[in-house]
Formats: C-alpha cells, sequence, structure tokens
C-alpha cells in the first residue's frame, strides 16, 4: 500500500485534456480566449509557466499531466480570480441600481418642489387678484353710481318736464274744446235757439271727453301689456291655453261606455290603491358638451339661416330634403309651428264647413300618394271593387278583434285616388280655415311619424324658435310642443346628440320631462298615432299617465304609463301585480262604442290605441276628450303546451272570459248538451254540490245566451239537459275541487275553439299557390296558420308539423311588408302584412317551443350504424324517442335514443339524419309521406264562389233576431 501510494506522488496522477484546462483555468492568465478560438496546446503550456512556474509538470500529445498539489494550488488561484470578478461586478450593479434609485427620488423631490412653489405662488397670485377685483369693483361701482344718479336726476327732470306737457296737452285739449263748443253753441243759438244750441253743444262736447277718455286708456293698456311680457308663465296655464281647458280624468267615468264589455263593470280607482310605476329608461352620461344647436346649424343648414329665433316664413327647408313633397311639408310644417307658438296670425276667413276628418287621415292621404300609383295598390283596389257586392254586415269576433287595421282605409284610398298635388293639399290646410291647436299638433307629429325624412326638420325648427325667443309665452309653447314630439319620434341619429344637449340646456320645469320621454322612446321606438288626450294631461301635470285595465272577472287595476309604453310592459305590470305565473298569450284589449282592438302582448304603443279611438270618436261627432274607450286584458291565444294546472290565476281568468263568452254568444257550442254541461259546472264552481233545482232555473239565464233560450228550447228543457249533465259529472261524485273544474273549461275551451283563440292579421296574398280569395285573415293560434276570408271560411290550414320554416321581409317602400311560409310540399306562400314581423315572431316561438317538447322525429336519409348488420332508419320513418329523451336534448347533444315505430327496434340516431317534428303528438301519415315521395300532387283549394255559398247554413229571420235584435225594454 505504502509502495503504491510512493509510486502515485511520484507519477502525474492529474490529467486534464488541453480543450477541458484551458476553458476551466484560462481566467488566471489575461489574454487567453475560449477554447475555440485558440490553440489550446499552447495556451495550456502558458498558462502553466504564468501561474506554476518552475513547478513539475509534463505536456503531452492531448492532455496534461499534473500533480496533487499543483492541481490544488490551480483550484486556489481560480477560486480567487473568480472571486475578485464578482466582486467588481457586485459593485458596479449595485452602483447603477442605487443611482437608478437616487435620480427618481431626486427627480421626485424636484417635481414636489416645482408644484409647491407653484402652489404657493398661485395662491398668493389669487389673493393679489381678488383684491384688484375688489379695488376695481369698488371704482366702477361707484363711477356707475354717481353716472346712474346722474342720469337719473336727468331723466326725472325729462319725465316731470313730460308729464308736465302731457298733463297740460290734456287740459288745453279740454279747454280748447270747450271753447270750440261755445263758440258753436253761440252759432246755433242763432239757429236754433238757446234751449236746443245747448243740448246739441253738450253732446258734442260729451263725445269729445270720450275720446279723450279713450286715448289714455289705449296707452294703460299698452303699458300692461309691456309689464306682462316680463311677468313669469305659468306652465300648466298655458297647456289649459293652448288646448282649451283640459277637465279632470274623473270626470270620463260619467261619459258613455262602450257597448263592448258592457256588462263588466267600470270601477273607478280607490286612492289607497297601490300602482306600479313606469319602467324607467337606461341612464345616458355621455359628454354632449361638443353637440351644440348652433354648431350643427352651422354644418347642415341651407342659406344664410342662422339658430335663432324668427318670425319670417321660410321660401326652402332648414335641412336639404331630396323629394318635393317634404320640401312643400317643411315649409308648411314651419308655418303650422310658427302658429303653434303664437308667432303667425291664423287665416282671416273661414272658407270650409267642419270637418271632422282626422288630421292623421289627411296627412296619411297627402304623403301615401305615391303608393296609390303601384301595382299592388291597383290590384288590390281591383279586388276590393269585385267583392264589394257581397260586403255583408259582419260583428263576429274575427272582424273585431283584428291585431291592428289597416292604414290604407276606405276613405284614405279615396283620397289617395282624388288628390294629385301635395302643394295643393298644404296650400288647403293652411289657408282654408282657422285650424285648433290639437289639429296643428296632429298636424305636426303626424309629418313625423309617417316620414322619417322630416324628423330632423321638425325638430330643427322647434329648436330654432325656442333659441333667443323673447316671448315668455311662445318659448313655453314651443317647449310644450317639443315634449309631445318626442314621445311620438325620435330623431335620426345625425340629429339625435345635438337635440339631447339641446334639451339638458332647456328650463328645469321641461328638461328632465323631455330627456327621460326621449329615452324611453329610443327604447320602444316610434309611434303610429299622434297624442292622445291623455299625453295632454300628462304634458299639464308633467306626471305619467294613470290607465284602468279590466279583467274578465269584473276586477280592475290601475297602471302607471307614458307615451312610449308598450303592451308589453303593461301586460307585464299587471302579471307581477295579480301573481301571474303563465303571462303568455294575455293582451290587451281596447273597446270603444261596438269596436274591439287587440293590442296583443308585444311592442305595440298602448298611446297609439287610445289615439285611436279618440280620432274615431272625432269622426262620430264628438269631441276627442269624450271617447268612451275602455282597456280590458284577456286570453287571446294558447301555447300548444298550455297545462291548465300549472297556474290557477290564469287559469280563473280564461274561464271568467270563457263563461262570459258564451254568455254573451261570443263562443258559441254547437250540441246543446255541450251547453249544459258548461252550465252545471258553472253552477258547481257557484253553488258546489249543493243542488237546489229552482235556484238552477234562476241562475240558467245568467248562464246560458239569449238566443238559445227559444220557444221550441225554453227554460225547462235547459234545467232538465243541465240536471241530467250535473248528475252524470265526475266533479260532483268525487266532490272535486272548484279549480279542477275551471281547469276542464279552460282545457274544453282550448280543443274546442282554437280559432276564436287566435291571433288575426289582415294581409294580402302576393306570392305562391293561387288561394280562392287574394284578400285574406291570417290565424295564428296553437293548432296552425289558417288562411280565412271575411266571413271566417278557412281557405288553406298549415299545421304545424307541415311547416318548414317562417321568414320576414321588410322593404323600404311604405305598406310593404312580407312574411312567407315555406312547408313540406315544397310551396312558399308570401302575404304583405303590415304585421309581418309579428306573426313571424308567434309562428317561430311556437315552432321552436315544439321542437324542443316534441318526442317524434322523421329520418330524411337511410342510417345504418358503422359495422352494424342491419339498417336501424329508411327514409320518412318516424322515431320515437325514449322518456329521457326530447328534441332539446337532440339539438344539444346531437344523439338521442328513440323506437323505429315502423320496425320497432330501438337505437342511437344522428341529428344529422333526422328531422325534429314541431309536435307534442303522433304525426298523421299524410305529414310522413311528404318525406318520402318527391311528386307530391299540388294542394287543392275550395272555391268560393261570388254567390251563396252551397255549404252554408240557412239563415232564419229567428236566428237573426236572436243574434242581432236589441234586448227588450221593461217597465219599471
Amino acid at each position: 500500500m505504502l509502495e503504491t501510494i510512493r509510486i502515485r506522488r511520484a507519477g502525474y496522477p492529474i490529467r486534464f485534456t488541453f480543450k477541458e484546462f484551458v476553458d476551466r483555468f484560462r481566467f488566471l492568465t489575461s489574454g487567453i480566449p475560449p477554447s475555440h478560438k485558440v490553440d489550446c496546446r499552447n495556451a495550456s503550456d502558458k498558462i502553466c509557466q504564468d501561474v506554476l512556474k518552475n513547478a513539475d509538470y509534463q505536456l503531452g500529445h492531448t492532455k496534461l499531466f499534473l500533480k496533487d498539489e499543483q492541481e490544488l494550488f490551480l483550484e486556489q488561484e481560480r477560486d480567487k480570480a473568480l472571486a475578485k470578478k464578482i466582486l467588481i461586478l457586485q459593485k458596479h450593479i449595485k452602483g447603477w441600481y442605487y443611482r437608478r434609485q437616487y435620480l427618481k427620488k431626486r427627480n421626485a423631490a424636484i417635481t414636489i418642489q416645482k408644484c409647491w412653489r407653484s402652489y404657493r405662488a398661485r395662491k398668493s397670485y389669487l389673493v393679489i387678484k381678488r383684491g384688484y377685483l375688489r379695488m376695481q369693483s369698488l371704482i366702477r361701482s361707484r363711477v356707475l353710481s354717481q353716472k346712474f344718479k346722474h342720469l337719473r336726476a336727468h331723466i326725472v327732470r325729462l319725465q316731470a318736464r313730460c308729464k308736465g306737457y302731457y298733463v297740460r296737452s290734456q287740459v288745453q285739449a279740454t279747454i280748447k274744446a270747450r271753447l270750440e263748443v261755445k263758440k258753436e253753441q253761440k252759432a246755433l243759438e242763432k239757429k236754433y235757439g238757446k234751449e236746443k244750441a245747448k243740448e246739441m253743444s253738450e253732446a258734442k262736447l260729451k263725445d269729445v271727453m270720450q275720446r279723450l277718455e279713450n286715448e289714455e286708456q289705449e296707452i294703460l293698456r299698452i303699458k300692461e301689456a309691456e309689464q306682462k311680457k316680463s311677468e313669469p308663465v305659468d306652465e300648466s296655464t298655458v297647456v289649459d291655453d293652448v288646448f282649451g281647458y283640459l277637465d279632470d280624468e274623473d270626470n270620463k267615468g260619467n261619459q258613455q261606455q262602450p257597448n263592448a264589455f258592457k256588462d263588466l263593470p267600470n270601477k273607478k280607482r280607490r286612492k289607497s290603491e297601490a300602482v306600479m310605476g313606469v319602467p324607467l329608461a337606461p341612464e345616458d352620461n355621455e359628454d354632449l358638451s361638443e353637440f351644440s344647436f348652433q354648431k350643427f346649424t352651422k354644418t347642415y343648414f341651407q342659406g344664410n339661416v342662422t339658430h335663432q329665433y324668427s318670425r319670417r316664413v321660410i321660401r326652402q327647408s332648414l335641412l336639404p330634403l331630396n323629394a318635393n313633397g317634404d320640401k312643400a311639408a317643411a315649409i308648411a310644417l314651419w308655418k303650422t309651428i310658427l302658429r303653434f307658438m303664437g308667432d303667425l296670425p291664423e287665416p282671416k276667413y273661414n272658407m270650409m264647413d267642419r270637418d271632422n276628418t282626422p288630421v292623421m287621415s289627411k296627412i296619411t292621404a297627402t304623403l301615401g300618394r305615391n303608393f296609390s300609383k303601384t301595382k299592388q295598390f291597383q290590384d288590390a283596389m281591383q279586388q276590393e271593387n269585385g267583392d264589394m257586392n257581397n260586403d255583408v254586415p259582419n260583428k263576429k269576433l274575427v272582424s273585431l278583434t283584428l291585431k291592428r287595421q289597416d292604414k290604407m282605409g276606405n276613405e284614405i284610398k279615396q283620397r289617395l285616388m282624388e288628390e294629385d298635388e301635395s302643394v295643393d293639399s298644404y296650400g288647403s290646410w293652411l289657408d282654408a280655415r282657422p285650424t285648433s291647436n290639437l289639429e296643428k299638433l296632429h298636424f305636426i307629429t303626424g309629418h313625423g311619424i309617417l316620414r322619417a325624412e322630416l324628423r330632423d326638420e321638425i325638430y330643427a325648427q322647434i329648436c330654432k324658435q325656442l333659441t333667443n325667443n323673447p316671448s315668455k309665452s311662445s318659448h313655453a309653447r314651443g317647449w310644450i310642443l317639443l315634449s309631445l314630439c318626442v314621445g311620438c319620434f325620435a330623431p335620426t341619429e345625425k340629429f339625435d346628440k345635438y337635440l339631447r344637449h339641446f334639451i339638458k340646456k332647456g328650463p328645469p320645469g321641461y328638461a328632465p320631462f323631455c330627456d327621460e320621454r326621449l329615452r324611453r322612446t329610443f327604447v320602444n321606438g316610434t309611434r303610429i298615432q299622434p297624442p292622445s288626450w291623455l299625453e295632454l294631461q300628462s304634458t299639464k301635470t308633467k306626471q305619467p299617465i294613470t290607465l284602468q285595465v279590466t279583467f274578465m272577472d269584473g276586477n280592475t287595476k290601475t297602471l302607471m304609463a307614458d307615451s312610449a309604453s308598450t303592451a308589453k310592459e303593461l301586460c307585464t305590470q299587471l302579471a307581477e301585480k295579480i301573481g301571474l305565473k303563465d303571462q303568455f298569450g294575455f293582451s290587451l284589449y281596447v273597446a270603444l262604442f261596438d269596436k274591439v282592438s287587440s293590442l296583443g302582448g308585444g311592442g305595440d304603443h298602448v298611446m297609439d290605441a287610445i289615439s285611436q279611438c279618440e280620432q274615431y270618436a272625432k269622426e262620430q261627432g264628438s269631441q276627442e276628450r269624450s271617447a268612451p274607450w275602455r282597456i280590458f286584458f284577456r286570453k287571446e291565444i294558447f301555447s300548444p303546451w298550455h297545462d291548465s294546472q300549472e297556474d290557477p290565476k290564469s287559469t280563473n281568468l280564461i274561464y271568467q272570459q270563457c263563461v262570459r263568452g258564451v254568455k254573451h254568444g261570443e263562443y258559441r257550442c254547437e250540441k246543446p248538451d255541450d251547453l249544459a254541461m258548461l252550465a252545471a259546472q258553472q253552477y258547481y264552481v257557484d253553488y258546489g254540490s249543493d243542488m237546489n233545482p229552482g235556484r238552477l232555473t234562476e241562475q240558467l239565464t245568467q248562464y246560458l245566451p239569449q238566443f238559445a233560450i227559444t220557444g221550441d228550447k225554453p227554460v225547462d228543457y235547459w234545467h232538465q239537459l243541465t240536471m241530467q249533465a250535473y248528475k252524470k259529472s265526475y266533479y260532483v261524485k268525487e266532490n272535486a275541487a272548484n279549480l279542477k273544474v275551471k281547469e276542464d273549461v279552460v282545457s274544453y275551451a282550448k280543443y274546442k275553439w282554437p280559432l276564436l283563440f287566435s291571433r288575426f292579421y289582415e294581409a294580402i296574398r302576393s306570392a305562391g299557390p293561387k288561394l280562392p280569395k287574394d284578400q285574406v285573415i291570417i290565424a295564428v293560434n296553437w293548432t296552425g296558420v289558417y288562411m280565412v276570408d271575411d266571413q271566417e271560411q278557412v281557405m288553406l290550414e298549415l299545421s304545424y308539423p307541415e311547416i318548414k320554416d317562417v321568414s320576414f321581409k321588410k322593404s323600404e317602400k311604405a305598406f310593404t311588408q312580407y312574411i312567407t311560409f315555406s312547408t313540406l310540399r315544397n310551396e312558399e306562400f308570401t302575404f304583405n302584412c303590415a304585421n309581418s314581423e309579428d306573426i313571424k315572431d308567434v309562428v317561430q316561438f311556437f315552432l321552436d317551443g315544439l321542437k324542443k317538447r316534441s318526442k317524434y322525429v322523421v329520418a330524411t336519409e337511410k342510417y345504418k350504424p358503422s359495422g352494424g348488420a342491419f339498417t336501424l332508419l329508411e327514409k320518412g320513418d318516424l322515431a320515437r324517442l325514449n322518456v329521457d329523451h326530447s328534441g332539446e336534448t337532440l339539438m344539444k347533444t346531437r344523439w338521442c335514443v328513440g323506437t323505429n315505430e315502423r320496425s320497432k327496434k330501438e337505437g342511437d340516431f344522428p341529428l344529422d339524419s333526422l328531422y325534429i317534428l314541431p309536435t307534442l303528438s303522433k304525426p298523421p301519415a299524410d305529414i310522413l309521406t311528404l318525406f318520402t315521395k318527391t311528386d307530391l300532387a299540388p294542394r287543392q283549394f275550395a272555391t268560393i264562389s261570388k254567390g251563396t255559398d252551397p255549404t252554408e247554413k240557412a239563415h232564419t229571420l229567428q236566428q237573426f233576431a236572436a243574434e242581432y235584435f236589441r234586448e227588450s225594454q221593461q217597465a219599471g
């Protein structure tokens, strides 16, 4: 062992390749680069000579041989060199870091010093400036005070001299008049005698003194008028002055009530009743300081017209307009706005008799003139003239509850054909007769509603007349007009921010009111009718409008509304107020005289319907404020998946509507047994299982319609049928709850009268297969879409499984909106309807809801699983989904588990090979054949003749009398 150690110490146990040695120890000698840039043998030799000097080491061909102590010495020297270099690096990095921190703090200190010095200097400057301003104000006030005292002394002396001159002139005129009278009296004494001359001279003197007194009173009236100009204006008084005295809303309770639903009581609102507020529009905190009206006028106004008030009649529109009719309308609007604000006198002569035609009808006739020359309008007129001989009075539910009547009424169509030039129309409007302020308001807002191109022009004219208006009365009238306009239509995007900035800078009484109205109009869209009388009341009080809504059970609720309130908002408020969960299908109805109009539950404005009622009342010769309209809340349409057990509130309302409709002939039963069953159910709901034959006889007149009790079928006949139905019913045997019976009545109404629980829309066929008539009424209900005529004859029925798609298209032209129904027969029925978008939304809602709940799918192609031994589906096969699967899960996962109804085989099916049928029940075979047959026969439509329809039942005088005769008035 020792010998081995000795031999090892005598040798060179440490060995490095030249490259390794250079890479590890090149730091010990300066000037040696990395190993790949130098000759490693020479570099190793140089390192050893510089560090080891004369030590014992050896250089081989590829390696360097060292002893242990030499390698230890090299490592120690290497550690020292690296530590020295690391310290140098740390020193410089720390120096750089702390200098950077120092410079930051130094700059921050300099900034603080600068700000502090500027603050202190500015503070001292403001103190000095405030002192100088006070000194200047004192000096100027003293100078102005001296000037005022000097001027006041001169004016007092001038006033004294003027008053003295005026009094002297009055005295001199009186003395002169008396002297002249005396001279004339002397001359008359010679002619007529003293007594006669004295009488004549006294009479003349009296006339002269009266004339002088009248002149003095005229001067006093002028002074009073000048003083009134500077007095503040009461805004509510101005509204009364503009539109006449506005009666309180409570006075409407004494007016005539509409004939429709007249059996329902019209209750007055209790003061303690809670009233829900109007939904607030979202706040807008955008900075509008750059959008001044003056800037808008300089950018967009034509000619040299300024932004300030003017009483001159303009020769051209303020904004550039393309159509000549719009240019003529702009000039007429300017004159009407001036007359409304009291800046332009009315025509002196009345060249027309009283005209009860609503202004909105005249405007529609003038602006829609170009539409009368289109081929579509001419075809509609020819069709209407061709069917004129078949028009009969029709008071059925379809004709009474149309969603919205066509804007192009008969009177308007006649005006469209007669008038040729809009300039003549505006001339007759402006110069024929003086118009009331309400007519002027309808004229102005009507143009803004019907012509989007004129909206900015109207707002620009009003804003111009409100800028620097010296008359306080005219200024107040202008803000009243602006507040009513922003409740009807909004400006275009070009003028939007300028108008909002103008309103926010307005008077505090009207600025918040107009701003809220404008934001609500932006949210709910443009109106289709001018302001109603209720909106004038709201403008006077600057409070929301109070509306009473009557339910079919006789209860009433009070809601708050404004100009932009829609039927959807009011229906939502009512549902929240009474706790109605199943809100779908409930709609608002407006009744006036014997007419009923449905507002639906969508985006239609409630005030438009009320305004139409007021205009119709004017046509009948009464005032707008006296229109006896009422609003009702009814079930209009069922959903295909409606369940009466889900919402007892909804079931009770529909039940009350059904039994009332049966009583008044709105809903009719074909079989006497059905009518008797309904009477028995009503008796059970009212009195339970306590059957009293005498009481039943009395109540039958309240349960049954009047036309059902006839000579052939007296009360005893109905009493017997009702007793039989009562005894056979399950609810008497089981002592069922009243709610269960109401659910049965509602379900019966849903399945028995689907067409009566529909939404109706007037339409004209424009493309697709030919129907017996082009003018149709589209009825949408839970069973499908029906095309019926004005006699309620069904011309076309499209069930939801048959409808493949529904689309809506809106044209830029007026009165042109299209709805298209695509069927599985590859048919496309296209109709022109003013409510096409509403139809599309309802039908698409039903299709989507049915597909989500559907359990039935049809194979659109052959499907065989990959690796499967047999085909699961052939094209046209009907498959029923399993219990835990539905159309909704199929659309989400794109796979389903179901059973082939043809082969009774169960399997997994992909969505790509299936079509989800929008149905809740098993579809008929004729629907399934539409997926397999390619050569489908064209659809056959029933031909409706121009004469008597052979399918109609014979009419009798007894039926006519029961349906249309008035009730007998019993004496006492």
